[in-house]
């Protein structure tokens, strides 16, 4: 079970990496290489991201056709982390200990990048070795640091390169989420790695997946749709799941994941209907990896949800000459409650639930570019009322003065080269990334909290 859910966080880290990934060129390439082939380039790299962060701000910038770049905005005095992201054939450079004064330049933070190693295999149907399009790879350096090296897609035959940031080591190479129909390994493949070197052949043969099908409807029969159904194995060495949402007729499929094995399985709702649950006759769904399991019928029962009664607070935010600031967030709090709300385009909020009767309620704001600033004087509350005109005026912070980060980045002769279709497929594993995120996490809150019984 632990090894589930340290899946979902690096899932998470997964995440973030793609969303840095985005605006650069992502690698994975189809071409098989035999071990000992590398590629060339040489010299400043252009088009390398160069990402600073501190506690005192950040900034990014992307290198010229000279490997130059300067950041020039965003940067308040401190120290940052600076580092180049994700490059095609290289490994990542990283600077932790770069002092920035402003309005000050500090110059020559420069990156040699050295080489990166490649992996390369297949990823075919175990059944009849056909190829699957668009799995999701991901190499974890193998010494119990669980870094994450690079990631990869298949293309359409099936092939997959990856070819940044892998320094010489071994890896654990995984599927971040199995495509449909299919169950993700329960073991990564191991490959060693050289730098400059593609290590061929790491392949994986994907089972079929079983199904498990039926109908979630309400107690009058009508099938309700969007419901969220869940599968989880019980018992056995590996732990399996499935997630999948009913559609309009309240019908659903879930046909990813599932290896042979006792499941249980619940639906829940999105609010107006209870998790499925019985409190007799325990339910056991078994399924047979590539076989369907029909049948599995659910009723939910509709929840009725009493609103707790509540005073409100109404006012306007304004900065100090009186002009409405928009967006600004709004929070009362008190010993008998807590509430909070955003200001419209004229600055005006009401804030109408969570407040209980009392005399103690503080009421501050905070918005972008702004002092936070609280209210004069304790605010009363009244629940079934209305305490208005609680205005707050708020203070533009000064002018900031940004410091200046500058440098090159050159790169190591020989870099193995990027893949022909990468922008695509970064996009599309950053939309699986937070469906396969938002999968983990709710099957291991739905494990917690919901026994099907």
């Amino acid at each position: 079970m632990f090894k589930r859910w340290l899946q979902a966080d690096i899932l998470i880290f997964a995440i973030a990496l793609c969303f840095a990934a985005q605006i650069c060129i992502f690698t994975a390439t189809t071409n098989q290489n035999a071990m000992g082939i590398v590629y060339g380039a040489n010299g400043p790299l252009k088009g390398v991201i160069v990402l600073a962060e501190g506690d005192n701000g950040s900034s990014y910038a992307i290198t010229d056709s000279s490997g130059q770049y300067t950041m020039t905005t965003g940067l308040q005095t401190g120290t940052y982390n600076v580092t180049t992201l994700y490059t095609t054939g290289y490994i990542n450079g990283e600077d932790d200990f770069v002092n920035v004064t402003a309005p000050l330049t500090t110059s020559g933070v420069d990156f040699d990048l050295q080489l990166s190693g490649g992996i390369s295999g297949t990823v075919t149907d175990a059944v009849n070795q056909s190829p699957i399009n668009g799995t999701y790879i991901y190499a974890l350096l193998s010494n119990g640091t669980e870094i994450l090296g690079s990631s990869g897609v298949t293309g359409s035959d099936g092939s997959y390169q990856l070819n940044t940031n892998l320094a010489t080591g071994t890896y654990n190479v995984s599927i971040l989420l199995a495509p449909d129909g299919y169950i993700t390994p329960s073991q990564p493949t191991t490959a060693n790695v050289v730098a400059g070197v593609v290590t061929t052949s790491i392949n994986f043969a994907l089972a079929r997946s079983g199904t498990i099908s039926g109908n979630v409807a309400a107690p009058n029969g009508t099938g309700l749709y969007g419901i969220e159904v869940f599968a989880t194995s019980t018992g056995g060495s590996t732990t399996y799941v499935g997630y999948t949402t009913t559609d309009m007729a309240g019908n659903y499929t879930i046909d990813t994941g599932l290896g042979t094995g006792s499941y249980t399985v619940g639906a829940e709702g999105d609010g107006s209907y209870t998790t499925y649950e019985s409190l007799l006759n325990p339910v056991n769904v078994s399924v047979t990896a590539g076989q369907p399991t029909s049948g599995i019928n659910m009723e939910l029962t509709p929840v009725t949800i009493t609103a707790t009664p509540s005073g409100t607070i109404t006012g306007r935010i304004t900065d100090q000459n009186g002009n409405p600031i928009a967006g600004a967030s709004v929070s009362a709090t008190g010993t008998n409650g807590t509430g909070s709300a955003d200001t419209d385009s004229n600055g005006d909020y009401s804030i109408s639930s969570g407040l209980g009767t009392g005399t103690d309620y503080n009421v501050s704001a905070t918005a972008s570019g702004y002092y936070p600033t609280y209210y004069q004087s304790l605010v009363s509350v009244t629940v079934g009322q209305t305490t208005s005109n609680i205005n707050i005026q708020m203070t533009a912070l000064p002018a900031q003065s940004y410091g200046t980060i500058t440098g090159t980045v050159t790169g190591a002769a020989n870099a193995i080269p990027e893949f022909q279709y990468p922008l695509m497929a970064m996009l599309s594993l950053t939309l699986v990334a937070v469906v396969a995120g938002r999968l983990m996490l709710k099957t291991k809150r739905y494990k917690n909290v919901h026994t099907v019984y």
